[in-house]
């Protein structure tokens, strides 16, 4: 019987029990797939990733994401979470460095770490973002999230992006219609993969803290607690944003609340920028808490 060390995050939170947790396991050489997936079901956080070296020059590390029941491509939080578990336990200096490179299944992704004051930053590059259908059956996202049509944001689209996931991007009209929003798992996730996404991602420009710019809120087709922030599509709706709102910015910058509704206040910034190509780049980041430091037999 071995012992593995792992760490839980509450990622985008700067106070204890803010934020969306994440299991973190710091060194995962040696472990199968089959027991990463059953660690990350002993644990049953919406998400652990598991940090190896990386064979690629390019890479510091390699990241595998799992839910309970899955491995994702990329996710966002746990990211978020593994990069504060290197730099909290010494593994990075970001004295010295703030520029670093993880590998997972999406590709390779930049992270740029910050102290401040500190505390601990970490902002990570999403892939270039997808831009796909725009839906014209409103009712049916209406019928399926348990709200009327009126409750959405009438001049602004529904729309999939993909910044590595697939996201539903859902204008909402005010708070009050966004926190209306209802998960039902079965019909949520049909219109997810109707429209080519795996989430919703819902918002409203009405914030309960003035200094913010957004409250969001992560629609997900699984069982278990709402996520409470979620990078990914944080990313893909800054850059529907840019695309479908502030498009006279060359850069745009946000800063975004998420997480009420389930009683964990989170802090996401994104930055999104144009390219010459025309494409849309987005960062997503923020602080993070360590909760739990722990081991696991296996």
């Amino acid at each position: 019987m071995a012992k593995v060390k792992f760490h839980v995050v509450n990622a985008f939170g700067k106070h204890l029990f803010d934020g969306n947790p994440a299991a973190v396991i710091p060194n995962a050489k040696g472990i199968d797939d089959q027991t990463m997936q059953s660690i990350a079901r002993q644990l049953n956080l919406i998400e652990t990733v598991f940090i190896t070296q990386s064979n690629k020059p390019e890479a510091d590390y390699r990241f595998r994401y799992f839910t309970p029941t899955e491995e994702l491509p990329i996710a966002g939080h746990p990211s978020i979470a593994a990069w504060l578990v290197l730099a909290m336990t010494s593994e990075i200096n970001i004295e010295e460095r703030s520029i670093f490179y993880q590998e997972n299944r999406a590709g390779i992704q930049e992270i740029k770490i910050l102290k401040s004051n500190d505390e601990i930053y970490v902002a990570m590059k999403q892939p270039p973002a997808k831009f796909k259908q725009i839906v014209s059956d409103l009712s049916s996202v209406a019928d399926v999230l348990g709200v009327s049509q009126e409750e959405f944001e009438p001049n602004l689209p529904i729309q999939c992006i993909d910044t590595g996931l697939g996201h539903l991007i859902v204008p909402m009209r005010s708070l009050d219609s966004l926190m209306k929003v209802k998960r039902s798992i079965n019909s949520l996730s049909k219109l997810c993969r109707d429209y080519g996404a795996r989430e919703v991602q819902a918002f409203t420009f009405e914030t309960y803290d003035p200094n913010f710019d957004l409250h969001t809120r992560n629609i997900c087709p699984r069982h278990g607690i709402e996520d409470p922030a979620c990078g990914v599509g944080n990313a893909a709706l800054s850059c529907y944003l840019h695309a479908n709102y502030y498009r006279d910015n060359t850069k745009l910058n946000l800063k975004i609340e998420q997480g009420f509704i389930v009683d964990m206040p989170s802090i996401v910034t994104a930055s999104v920028e144009k390219t010459i190509d025309g494409s849309y780049q987005a960062y997503t980041g923020g602080p993070g808490i360590e909760m739990i430091v722990g081991e696991l037999s296996i």
